[in-house]
């Protein structure tokens, strides 16, 4: 049986690599998530896929057998490889947005502008409470003369709007 050229396995072999079942790749492979070169598996490629990092996607041009070497353009360029990284970086690209999508449904990412308003809700309540407590607590306090009661009543209030922004950051 011939050889792979280095860097390309086959699915069983990719399988044994990964530790995972054969059907597994073959599910993967079916679809899109494997970077394929004919029946090969380009593993550097396909791993930078499936565990989410960069990588040099493109081989040694000399590494590749004849069937998988890209065709020279009519301008003497390799109009293949860039092809070959496109459809690589699509690919990514195609997993990456998987992944968000399911962590969005799990509930694991939410939108940053919903974030945002969130907080800037919760931090103009918590404004408008502080500032509205001198309002609140003049005449409560002005009528005490009890020093161990105004800090009782102050640290109560102050705890109250603190605890509201809590409740608040906790919704979102």
């Amino acid at each position: 049986m011939k050889q792979p050229p280095p860097g390309f396995m086959t699915m069983a072999e990719y399988s044994r690599h990964r530790r995972v079942n054969r059907s597994h790749i073959t599910r993967l492979a079916q679809k899109g998530i494997l970077v394929m070169r004919g029946k090969l598996v380009d593993v550097a490629a396909s791993d930078a896929v499936l565990d989410d990092r960069p990588v040099d996607i493109e081989p040694a041009q000399a590494t590749l057998p004849p069937q998988f070497r890209p065709a020279p353009d009519s301008l003497g360029g390799q109009s293949g490889a860039s092809f070959a990284q496109a459809r690589t970086v699509e690919m990514v690209f195609r997993a990456k947005l998987r992944k968000l999508e399911y962590e969005v449904r799990q509930g694991k990412v939410i939108e940053a502008e919903v974030i945002r308003k969130s907080m800037t809700d919760a931090g103009r309540t918590l404004r408008d409470g502080l500032l509205g407590l001198p309002d609140r607590l003049a005449t409560v306090l002005a009528a005490e003369s009890d020093a161990k009661k105004i800090h009782v009543t102050l640290k109560t209030e102050l705890s109250r709007e603190l605890e509201a922004l809590a409740d608040a950051i906790d919704a979102i």
